[in-house]
């Protein structure tokens, strides 16, 4: 009897990845239901012929599983009447784990660059031949989309470690891009953070194995029965990069692998922190026996992905970027290499605060990491339905900050009242940057329209 299983909030990138390779996976038929508003997955959704509902109690009383997004709670009327007919509802990420358990799980996880990361191992597994699944966390141009239910033994799945979601999945492989605090409605400080990547470590068998950057404060804390490999720019890294240079959105660098050259990367996306990602995606596939050749050849093919520094056009002359960074590390870590690709056009950062949570507990950090930016523009914070926000916090505080140090800000609070801003002082030598996980984006969009 084929399996009928129907996914909740089906249109959420990690849920619509989810839904595409189960059908494969678990040979099941497979439903969806959301909300009407129109997102990046309802293409995606529509070539997989995964049929979108709107919520209705009614779409699950034929299914034999419920998967639910974290959106939602046993309030929600497709919930509360699959637990009322006793059909088992697995949240995402127990759904995710498991599906990983069916393959060699690789798990991609750290507070920054999964996505990347994620998207760098896939595509190499891919080109290699290995036909992996994949499961990333946004849409990739080079994946054709943000899932690939294939044939091989791996399953590649990015991991969030919000909640502590990511001990439900038990992978051979884990890769740890580095450790931050973030999540503050969640996790109580860097402490707590580090705690739940070092239980995330012990769910690695002795046979598996791990790989961490080198250059990230927190990894001495990682401790594990399985093997740890190390990548970054350290001297003691045992994957390295060397003789880095930038030009543009292009850097090039030498590869050592214990401490020997083997061979030379040209990457086509912009940044010192993509390189990491890079190092890590190398890390892994030399060590499952792809060779150094092949996988700098596919390396040099990403492309990056949507939301990832990503070039929505030019408008008069200035060039119109977005990135989905969120948090200081991401933004400090975007305009340091926009400053490094553009060093001749003004910079003009375009922020939308994400959380009141995470605004008011790196406050601080946030008023300092628009350095590298020539202008910065502070929308109205975008809050999220997993928080209660209490206002204790706003977006006209941050721009006060930032603006003591030294940085032209401006508080403008409505996406609308920016676009207008943008429209009349946009210059040919202008680099647009919205950034932030809400829906700054728009602001980008509307430009190039």
């Amino acid at each position: 009897m084929t399996l009928h299983i129907h996914f909740v909030g089906v249109k959420g990138s990690g849920m619509c990845a989810l839904a595409q390779v189960s059908a494969k996976i678990e040979g099941a038929i497979v439903t969806g239901s959301d909300v009407e508003d129109r997102f990046f997955t309802d293409a995606i959704l529509e070539r997989a012929q995964i049929p979108v509902l709107p919520f209705s109690p009614k779409n699950v009383e034929n299914a034999d599983l419920v998967v639910a997004s974290p959106a939602y709670n046993d309030r929600h009327p497709e919930i509360a009447k699959a637990k009322e007919q006793n059909i088992p509802v697995l949240s995402y990420p127990q759904y995710l784990g498991r599906l990983m358990l069916k393959k060699r799980g690789i798990a991609v996880t750290g507070t920054h660059g999964k996505t990347t990361t994620t998207a760098m191992i896939g595509l190499i597994l891919m080109r290699a031949g290995l036909d992996p699944t994949i499961v990333v966390g946004s849409n990739v141009p080079s994946l054709g989309g943000n899932a690939h239910s294939g044939q091989g033994e791996f399953f590649l799945a990015e991991s969030c470690e919000y909640r502590r979601h990511f001990l439900n999945y038990s992978p051979q492989y884990l890769i740890i891009t580095n450790i931050d605090f973030d999540h503050p409605d969640y996790f109580r400080d860097l402490q707590d953070v580090i705690l739940a990547f070092q239980q995330m470590t012990q769910r690695i068998p002795p046979s598996g194995y791990i790989f961490i950057c080198a250059d990230d404060p927190n990894r001495h804390a990682i401790k594990s029965q399985a093997p740890i490999t190390t990548f970054g720019l350290a001297a003691e890294a045992d994957i390295r990069a060397t003789d880095i240079t930038y030009h543009d959105e292009v850097s090039t660098m030498k590869i050592l692998i214990s401490g020997r050259y083997a061979g030379d990367l040209v990457l086509n996306v912009y940044g010192k922190h993509n390189i990491y990602n890079a190092l890590a995606a190398i890390a892994f596939c030399q060590e499952i026996g792809i060779p150094i050749p092949e996988i700098l050849k596919s390396l040099s093919l990403y492309s990056g992905t949507e939301r990832r520094f990503e070039h929505l056009g030019v408008k008069d002359g200035a060039l119109i970027v977005d990135d989905y960074a969120h948090h200081p590390t991401e933004i400090r870590t975007t305009l340091e290499g926009a400053r490094l690709s553009f060093p001749n056009r003004r910079i003009r950062a375009i922020f939308q605060p994400h959380t009141f949570s995470r605004t008011e507990k790196l406050l601080n950090d946030f008023s300092c990491a628009f350095k590298s930016a020539d202008e910065v523009v502070i929308a109205d914070i975008f809050a999220s339905a997993r928080e209660n926000n209490s206002n204790t916090i706003s977006a006209l505080t941050l721009a006060e900050m930032i603006q003591k140090q030294g940085i032209p800000t401006s508080y403008i609070g409505t996406i609308e009242d920016i676009k207008f801003y943008v429209k009349q002082t946009l210059a040919p030598q202008d680099l647009v940057l919205t950034l932030g996980a809400g829906d700054i984006y728009k602001v980008g969009q509307d430009l190039i329209c």
